[in-house]
Protein backbone atom coordinates (compact mmCIF):
# COMPACT_ATOMS: atom_id res chain seq x y z
CA UNK A 1 0.00 0.00 0.00
CA UNK A 2 1.47 3.39 -0.74
CA UNK A 3 -0.19 6.44 -0.43
CA UNK A 4 2.35 8.78 -2.54
CA UNK A 5 3.52 6.62 -6.00
CA UNK A 6 6.61 8.46 -6.67
CA UNK A 7 9.47 8.94 -3.85
CA UNK A 8 8.38 12.77 -3.24
CA UNK A 9 11.47 15.79 -3.14
CA UNK A 10 10.60 17.35 0.30
CA UNK A 11 13.40 19.69 1.55
CA UNK A 12 12.47 18.55 4.97
CA UNK A 13 15.86 20.19 6.55
CA UNK A 14 14.29 23.76 5.38
CA UNK A 15 12.06 23.41 8.06
CA UNK A 16 14.50 22.33 10.84
CA UNK A 17 14.89 25.87 12.30
CA UNK A 18 10.86 26.41 12.28
CA UNK A 19 10.19 22.93 13.49
CA UNK A 20 12.75 23.10 16.30
CA UNK A 21 11.12 26.69 17.87
CA UNK A 22 7.92 25.00 17.42
CA UNK A 23 9.09 21.59 19.53
CA UNK A 24 10.95 23.74 22.10
CA UNK A 25 7.63 26.18 22.87
CA UNK A 26 5.63 22.67 23.04
CA UNK A 27 8.13 21.48 25.36
CA UNK A 28 8.01 24.71 27.34
CA UNK A 29 4.44 24.58 27.46
CA UNK A 30 3.70 21.67 28.66
CA UNK A 31 6.06 21.93 31.57
CA UNK A 32 4.94 24.55 32.22
CA UNK A 33 0.97 23.23 32.30
CA UNK A 34 2.62 20.49 34.51
CA UNK A 35 3.85 22.52 37.25
CA UNK A 36 0.71 24.92 36.86
CA UNK A 37 -1.76 22.25 37.24
CA UNK A 38 -0.12 19.31 37.95
CA UNK A 39 -0.57 15.56 37.51
CA UNK A 40 -4.59 14.19 37.68
CA UNK A 41 -2.93 11.08 39.51
CA UNK A 42 -5.38 8.05 40.77
CA UNK A 43 -5.97 6.91 43.58
CA UNK A 44 -3.35 3.77 42.56
CA UNK A 45 -0.53 6.38 42.78
CA UNK A 46 -2.03 9.09 45.32
CA UNK A 47 -3.48 6.33 48.23
CA UNK A 48 -7.18 6.36 48.61
CA UNK A 49 -10.72 4.90 48.17
CA UNK A 50 -13.09 4.68 44.86
CA UNK A 51 -16.07 3.41 45.24
CA UNK A 52 -18.42 3.31 41.89
CA UNK A 53 -22.34 2.98 42.73
CA UNK A 54 -25.29 3.22 41.28
CA UNK A 55 -28.65 4.77 42.24
CA UNK A 56 -32.13 6.02 41.19
CA UNK A 57 -31.76 8.27 38.75
CA UNK A 58 -30.55 11.48 40.85
CA UNK A 59 -29.00 14.95 39.81
CA UNK A 60 -25.28 15.26 41.10
CA UNK A 61 -25.93 18.25 43.28
CA UNK A 62 -28.68 16.51 45.10
CA UNK A 63 -26.38 13.56 45.91
CA UNK A 64 -23.63 15.69 47.17
CA UNK A 65 -25.89 17.72 49.42
CA UNK A 66 -26.68 14.45 51.36
CA UNK A 67 -22.82 13.34 51.50
CA UNK A 68 -21.87 16.90 52.64
CA UNK A 69 -25.02 16.52 55.30
CA UNK A 70 -24.39 13.17 56.42
CA UNK A 71 -21.47 11.78 56.06
CA UNK A 72 -18.66 13.64 58.29
CA UNK A 73 -15.75 13.42 55.79
CA UNK A 74 -14.51 14.79 52.42
CA UNK A 75 -15.22 13.08 49.66
CA UNK A 76 -15.16 14.34 45.40
CA UNK A 77 -18.24 13.19 42.80
CA UNK A 78 -18.05 12.21 39.51
CA UNK A 79 -20.82 11.19 37.60
CA UNK A 80 -19.98 8.39 34.88
CA UNK A 81 -22.15 6.33 32.54
CA UNK A 82 -25.39 7.60 33.81
CA UNK A 83 -28.48 6.43 31.76
CA UNK A 84 -32.45 7.49 31.66
CA UNK A 85 -33.20 5.34 34.76
CA UNK A 86 -30.14 5.16 36.69
CA UNK A 87 -26.96 7.42 38.19
CA UNK A 88 -23.48 5.87 38.32
CA UNK A 89 -21.60 7.73 40.47
CA UNK A 90 -17.75 7.52 41.22
CA UNK A 91 -17.00 8.66 44.83
CA UNK A 92 -13.03 9.51 45.96
CA UNK A 93 -11.84 9.80 49.26
CA UNK A 94 -9.40 8.93 51.39
CA UNK A 95 -8.20 5.77 51.65
CA UNK A 96 -10.37 4.45 54.39
CA UNK A 97 -10.42 0.12 55.52
CA UNK A 98 -13.70 0.03 56.16
CA UNK A 99 -15.91 1.31 53.03
CA UNK A 100 -19.16 -0.01 54.62
CA UNK A 101 -20.36 2.77 57.01
CA UNK A 102 -20.75 5.15 53.15
CA UNK A 103 -22.80 2.62 51.49
CA UNK A 104 -24.72 2.13 54.73
CA UNK A 105 -25.42 5.77 55.18
CA UNK A 106 -26.03 6.18 51.63
CA UNK A 107 -28.61 3.01 51.62
CA UNK A 108 -31.09 5.10 54.15
CA UNK A 109 -31.77 7.48 50.99
CA UNK A 110 -31.37 5.03 48.58
CA UNK A 111 -32.59 1.74 49.16
CA UNK A 112 -31.57 0.56 45.81
CA UNK A 113 -28.07 1.51 46.07
CA UNK A 114 -25.95 -0.47 43.85
CA UNK A 115 -22.10 -1.25 44.22
CA UNK A 116 -20.09 -1.52 41.21
CA UNK A 117 -16.74 -1.67 42.56
CA UNK A 118 -13.93 -0.59 45.20
CA UNK A 119 -10.54 0.21 44.95
CA UNK A 120 -8.35 1.06 47.44
CA UNK A 121 -5.12 1.85 47.80
CA UNK A 122 -3.07 2.68 51.08
CA UNK A 123 -0.29 5.80 50.98
CA UNK A 124 2.61 3.18 51.12
CA UNK A 125 1.53 1.27 47.93
CA UNK A 126 0.29 4.84 46.28
CA UNK A 127 4.09 5.69 46.69
CA UNK A 128 5.73 2.98 45.86
CA UNK A 129 3.67 2.77 42.57
CA UNK A 130 4.19 6.04 41.17
CA UNK A 131 8.27 5.64 41.88
CA UNK A 132 8.04 2.67 40.00
CA UNK A 133 6.32 4.13 36.85
CA UNK A 134 8.48 6.59 36.92
CA UNK A 135 11.35 4.46 36.63
CA UNK A 136 10.25 2.03 34.13
CA UNK A 137 9.55 4.96 31.50
CA UNK A 138 13.25 6.11 32.88
CA UNK A 139 14.87 3.25 32.04
CA UNK A 140 12.51 2.66 29.22
CA UNK A 141 14.58 5.66 27.75
CA UNK A 142 18.10 4.49 29.22
CA UNK A 143 17.88 1.29 27.82
CA UNK A 144 16.50 2.57 24.55
CA UNK A 145 19.67 4.78 24.04
CA UNK A 146 21.96 1.97 24.99
CA UNK A 147 20.64 -0.50 22.17
CA UNK A 148 20.37 2.57 19.63
CA UNK A 149 23.99 3.78 20.60
CA UNK A 150 25.29 0.38 19.82
CA UNK A 151 23.10 -0.50 16.85
CA UNK A 152 24.51 3.08 15.32
CA UNK A 153 26.61 5.43 17.37
CA UNK A 154 25.78 7.75 20.06
CA UNK A 155 24.48 10.92 17.79
CA UNK A 156 22.00 8.61 16.86
CA UNK A 157 20.90 7.42 20.25
CA UNK A 158 21.43 11.27 21.47
CA UNK A 159 18.75 11.92 18.29
CA UNK A 160 16.07 8.78 19.12
CA UNK A 161 16.62 10.19 23.25
CA UNK A 162 15.33 13.93 22.41
CA UNK A 163 12.61 12.57 20.37
CA UNK A 164 11.35 10.46 22.85
CA UNK A 165 12.10 12.53 25.77
CA UNK A 166 9.91 14.92 23.17
CA UNK A 167 6.91 12.98 22.83
CA UNK A 168 6.81 11.84 26.85
CA UNK A 169 6.80 15.34 28.00
CA UNK A 170 4.44 17.04 25.67
CA UNK A 171 1.87 13.89 26.02
CA UNK A 172 2.02 14.06 29.57
CA UNK A 173 1.78 17.74 29.33
CA UNK A 174 -1.69 17.48 27.30
CA UNK A 175 -2.84 15.20 29.69
CA UNK A 176 -2.71 17.50 32.81
CA UNK A 177 -4.13 20.10 30.67
CA UNK A 178 -7.61 17.94 29.90
CA UNK A 179 -7.17 17.38 33.43
CA UNK A 180 -7.20 13.24 32.20
CA UNK A 181 -6.11 10.74 35.56
CA UNK A 182 -3.30 9.32 35.43
CA UNK A 183 -3.32 5.52 36.19
CA UNK A 184 -1.60 2.14 35.41
CA UNK A 185 -3.33 2.10 32.12
CA UNK A 186 -1.66 5.51 31.12
CA UNK A 187 1.50 4.44 31.56
CA UNK A 188 1.25 1.58 29.62
CA UNK A 189 -0.19 4.08 27.26
CA UNK A 190 3.15 5.92 27.54
CA UNK A 191 5.28 2.85 27.58
CA UNK A 192 3.41 2.42 24.45
CA UNK A 193 4.38 5.39 22.61
CA UNK A 194 8.06 5.44 23.63
CA UNK A 195 8.14 1.83 21.28
CA UNK A 196 5.95 3.33 18.78
CA UNK A 197 7.79 6.03 18.40
CA UNK A 198 10.99 4.39 18.65
CA UNK A 199 10.14 2.19 15.77
CA UNK A 200 9.16 4.87 13.13
CA UNK A 201 13.12 6.32 14.08
CA UNK A 202 15.11 3.46 13.53
CA UNK A 203 13.38 2.60 9.99
CA UNK A 204 14.33 6.24 8.97
CA UNK A 205 18.11 5.68 10.66
CA UNK A 206 18.26 2.49 8.83
CA UNK A 207 17.62 4.02 5.48
CA UNK A 208 19.92 7.06 6.09
CA UNK A 209 22.90 4.42 7.28
CA UNK A 210 22.25 2.63 4.27
CA UNK A 211 22.61 5.40 2.11
CA UNK A 212 25.08 7.15 3.66
CA UNK A 213 27.12 3.60 2.54
CA UNK A 214 25.81 4.19 -1.58
CA UNK A 215 25.80 7.91 -1.75
CA UNK A 216 29.62 8.71 -1.15
CA UNK A 217 29.84 11.76 -2.88
CA UNK A 218 26.92 13.26 -1.06
CA UNK A 219 26.15 15.77 2.10
CA UNK A 220 24.66 14.01 5.06
CA UNK A 221 21.83 16.69 5.00
CA UNK A 222 21.10 15.35 1.49
CA UNK A 223 21.16 12.21 2.45
CA UNK A 224 19.19 12.70 5.94
CA UNK A 225 16.29 14.49 3.65
CA UNK A 226 16.32 11.27 0.95
CA UNK A 227 15.83 8.82 3.58
CA UNK A 228 13.08 11.08 4.97
CA UNK A 229 11.23 11.24 1.76
CA UNK A 230 12.10 7.46 1.00
CA UNK A 231 10.85 6.04 3.91
CA UNK A 232 7.64 8.41 3.93
CA UNK A 233 4.79 6.13 3.06
CA UNK A 234 5.85 3.93 5.40
CA UNK A 235 5.96 6.34 8.04
CA UNK A 236 2.60 7.33 6.96
CA UNK A 237 1.20 3.98 6.26
CA UNK A 238 1.46 2.85 9.85
CA UNK A 239 0.62 6.26 11.24
CA UNK A 240 -3.06 6.44 9.68
CA UNK A 241 -3.46 2.33 9.84
CA UNK A 242 -2.78 2.59 13.81
CA UNK A 243 -4.47 5.74 14.63
CA UNK A 244 -7.29 4.63 12.57
CA UNK A 245 -7.65 1.32 15.21
CA UNK A 246 -6.98 3.95 18.51
CA UNK A 247 -9.84 6.24 17.23
CA UNK A 248 -12.10 3.53 17.04
CA UNK A 249 -11.48 1.89 20.34
CA UNK A 250 -11.55 6.21 21.49
CA UNK A 251 -15.25 6.29 20.66
CA UNK A 252 -16.12 2.73 21.03
CA UNK A 253 -14.09 1.48 23.90
CA UNK A 254 -16.10 3.00 26.16
CA UNK A 255 -15.45 5.04 29.87
CA UNK A 256 -12.68 2.78 31.07
CA UNK A 257 -10.26 2.68 27.74
CA UNK A 258 -11.02 6.59 26.47
CA UNK A 259 -8.20 7.82 28.19
CA UNK A 260 -6.02 5.12 27.34
CA UNK A 261 -7.18 5.71 23.65
CA UNK A 262 -6.79 9.39 23.60
CA UNK A 263 -3.12 8.65 25.14
CA UNK A 264 -2.28 6.33 22.53
CA UNK A 265 -3.73 9.27 19.49
CA UNK A 266 -1.72 12.23 20.88
CA UNK A 267 1.68 9.81 21.07
CA UNK A 268 0.81 8.58 17.32
CA UNK A 269 0.66 12.45 16.37
CA UNK A 270 3.86 13.47 18.12
CA UNK A 271 5.43 10.40 17.63
CA UNK A 272 5.51 10.59 13.55
CA UNK A 273 6.45 14.67 13.59
CA UNK A 274 9.16 13.79 16.08
CA UNK A 275 10.70 10.42 13.80
CA UNK A 276 10.64 13.00 10.80
CA UNK A 277 11.37 16.71 12.59
CA UNK A 278 13.74 15.62 15.62
CA UNK A 279 15.41 12.95 15.54
CA UNK A 280 17.82 13.10 12.56
CA UNK A 281 17.62 16.96 12.79
CA UNK A 282 19.43 16.35 16.38
CA UNK A 283 21.28 13.38 15.11
CA UNK A 284 22.81 15.82 12.68
CA UNK A 285 23.45 18.88 14.42
CA UNK A 286 25.79 16.28 17.05
CA UNK A 287 27.73 14.53 13.71
CA UNK A 288 28.41 18.59 12.49
CA UNK A 289 29.09 19.51 15.85
CA UNK A 290 31.37 17.09 17.38
CA UNK A 291 32.24 14.71 14.36
CA UNK A 292 33.68 11.31 15.19
CA UNK A 293 37.26 10.95 14.55
CA UNK A 294 37.02 7.48 13.50
CA UNK A 295 33.66 8.40 11.21
CA UNK A 296 35.29 11.32 9.93
CA UNK A 297 38.54 9.68 8.52
CA UNK A 298 36.59 6.62 7.13
CA UNK A 299 34.35 9.84 4.95
CA UNK A 300 37.59 11.43 3.85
Amino acid sequence: MQIFKNTLQINFSSYNFFTGILSCLLILTSLFILFWKGLNLTVEFTGGTNINISIIKTQIKDFREILETHINQKIEVVEVNSSSENSNFLLRTKFIENESFIIDQLSVYYPTIKVNSIDSFGPKLGSELKSSARNAILLALLLISFYIAIRFDRYYALGSLAALTHDVVITIGLLSFFNIEIGITIIAALLTIVGYSLNDTIVVYDRIRENINKLLDQQRINIINRSINETLNRTFVTSITTLAVVLVLFFYGGVVLKPFAFTLIIGIIIGTYSSIFIASPVMLFFEEKYPIPEFKEQED
